[in-house]
């Protein structure tokens, strides 16, 4: 095998490896997103209860609307976590899409000159 039908081989598998990496990257983001949307309907359903006692029990109102900024913080964190894991696949994915485009580049090059080369010899 020729040097350039290695490298066009070689590009090919790390696209293909990239491919497999954004996806996984991509379904941990989803994981993160259904964890956030946990987050918050556990923030409202704190708030709801919070809003029910705020008039009968004061100390159960401010321990609920402490609990529902925890919860807030949390989802918080999961936000930037997200936002950083979607940046993240969208990058492999975009290094996947450039090496694959790489290879068929490094084969169309290798076929061409293997047709010049049997033009000429005719």
């Amino acid at each position: 095998m020729e040097r350039k039908s290695w490298f066009g081989a070689g590009l090919l598998v790390v696209a293909l490896l990239l491919a497999g990496l954004s996806g996984f990257v991509f379904l941990r983001a989803s994981a993160t997103q259904e964890r956030i949307d946990g987050h918050l309907q556990k923030v409202a359903g704190l708030l709801s209860e919070a809003g029910a006692v705020k008039e009968t029990d004061p100390g159960r109102h401010d321990e609920l609307t402490r609990e529902a900024d925890r919860y807030t913080g949390f989802a918080e964190a999961d936000l930037e976590e997200h936002d950083s894991q979607y940046s993240s696949a969208w990058l492999l994915a975009a290094g996947a899409v450039g090496c694959l485009a790489g290879s068929f580049i490094v084969f169309s090059l290798r076929g061409g000159r293997r047709a010049a080369r049997a033009a000429g010899t005719r």
